[in-house]
């Protein structure tokens, strides 16, 4: 069974990250989540297991800094399966 990682963030986290992470999706808080929720519907219904990773602005753009990686949509999702 694999393992699907998905990013646990905050409403405002979400609006930070918006303005950080280059090609990070511009829908609302209340859209990006149900559109996520949906992903994690179709993965589960392939016996995928789900982990949820909680994600920050800062942790991001440390990590962004340690590794020398631009900060875009790419590099978050390598970050969220780190």
């Amino acid at each position: 069974m694999a393992v699907q990682y998905f990013a646990k963030v905050t409403a405002i986290d979400h609006e930070k990250l918006q303005k950080l992470v280059k090609h990070y999706p511009a829908s609302s808080y209340a859209d990006w989540h149900l559109k996520e929720a949906a992903r994690m519907a179709e993965w589960r219904a392939r016996r995928h297991t789900i982990q949820m990773v909680q994600v920050t602005p800062e942790e991001f753009v440390a990590y962004c800094e340690r590794t020398g990686s631009p900060c875009d949509i790419i590099t978050f999702k390598a970050f969220i399966c780190r």
